[in-house]
């Protein structure tokens, strides 16, 4: 593949000018047709309850650059922290992550996680593996140091890091103030329990209780997708496709009656890169199915309303698919009229 010359190896290798051969410029020119086929990345599929797997084989080859982090504030365009070297890599065979071994992640395994699924390669390696972070909550800023929350925002999070095990990676910003911004890690404890902590080098972030982050890791990396380690400590079952992840079974996302808009936590049924989710309101009883959805908690985006069938069918009365942005801070704001019998569900999200 051309794209695996470039940068080629010898212009790099001495100072001034340097001679371009004939074959040189045929490498250049498969490299920039061969771009074209790299827009996306390569899809992972769930192979277990702690495995993961970007499938590949010799003549469908797993192939991808190098180019970071999806940015929060622009569909289509990446961070790189300054980490990453953007080049190609590819892979003939599978390339497998298993959460249960440390190998293959930072920190320890957490259940009600979110992990970000990188593709990474140090430098000089032309096949790439993949390794998880854990997506991390602020619980609280003194100076440059924070605290860290759970992903669920009940309680302090430790994540089990060796000490200053993420020294020199950078801390992207995904919600609140200080969104799209990026600082130095410069330090991080190893509280295993409820009082992980980060220190960051540079001007003050602007952070609130409750923003989310993610580490871009200090090697040449790709955020491949989100996964969750559900309560029981396994990966919840997903099929992903292009910017599109569904679960294979719908999680519950709220139950019963709403009197008024109600603020309803998205963090653990879609991660925080999530722009849209997708779901369904049912009604479990007889009375009519309502919900009504709001981005701001005083108007309503989209409602949903209609009088149950005569029969049940897969355990509700009746159901509504719906279609939503997700709110500013990660959040939905419901309102079902004080209903009886009601639920929400989330079938997937997109990012």
């Amino acid at each position: 593949m051309a794209l695996l010359d470039l940068p080629h190896h010898k212009w790099g290798a001495a100072t001034g000018r340097q001679v371009i051969l004939k074959g040189d410029f045929a490498r250049i020119e498969q490299a920039v047709v061969e771009s074209f086929d790299l827009t996306g990345s390569p899809e992972m599929e769930y192979a277990g309850p702690a495995e993961v797997r970007v499938a590949a084989t010799e003549d469908c080859r797993a192939r991808l650059m190098l180019n970071g982090f999806p940015s929060p504030l622009h569909r289509g365009l990446w961070v790189d922290g300054g980490l990453a070297d953007g080049r190609y890599r590819e892979t003939a065979g599978p390339a497998a992550l298993d959460l249960g071994n440390q190998a293959y992640r930072w920190g320890e395994e957490k259940p009600n996680q979110w992990y970000c699924i990188y593709a990474v390669a140090g430098t000089g390696e032309i096949l790439f593996s993949l390794k998880a972070m854990p997506v991390m909550r602020v619980g609280g800023v003194d100076g440059p140091v924070i605290s860290l929350r759970n992903n669920a925002n009940t309680a302090g999070m430790g994540y089990g890091l060796a000490t200053d095990e993420l020294a020199q990676a950078r801390l992207l910003v995904l919600t609140g103030a200080s969104r799209g911004k990026t600082r130095e890690i410069i330090g991080n404890n190893n509280d295993r329990n409820t009082s992980g902590t980060l220190t960051y080098a540079g001007d003050p972030l602007v952070l609130a209780p409750g923003d989310w982050c993610i580490v871009l890791p200090a090697t040449n990396f790709r955020a491949l997708g989100m996964v969750l380690n559900d309560a029981g400590g396994n990966l919840a079952p997903f099929v992903q496709g292009g910017r599109c992840t569904s679960f294979q079974a719908a999680r519950q996302l709220a139950s019963g009656g709403f009197s008024g808009y109600t603020r309803v936590d998205l963090g653990l049924v879609v991660p925080p890169t999530a722009r849209f989710l997708t779901g369904y309101a049912a009604s479990t009883a007889g009375s009519d199915l309502k919900l009504a959805i709001s981005l701001d908690g005083a108007t309503p985006h989209l409602v949903l309303h209609a009088p149950p069938p005569g029969g049940t069918l897969a355990g509700v009365r009746g159901a509504l698919p719906f279609r939503t942005p997700v709110a500013p801070g990660h959040c939905l704001y419901l309102n079902n009229d004080d209903a009886a019998g009601q639920a929400v569900y989330v079938t997937g999200w997109e990012e």
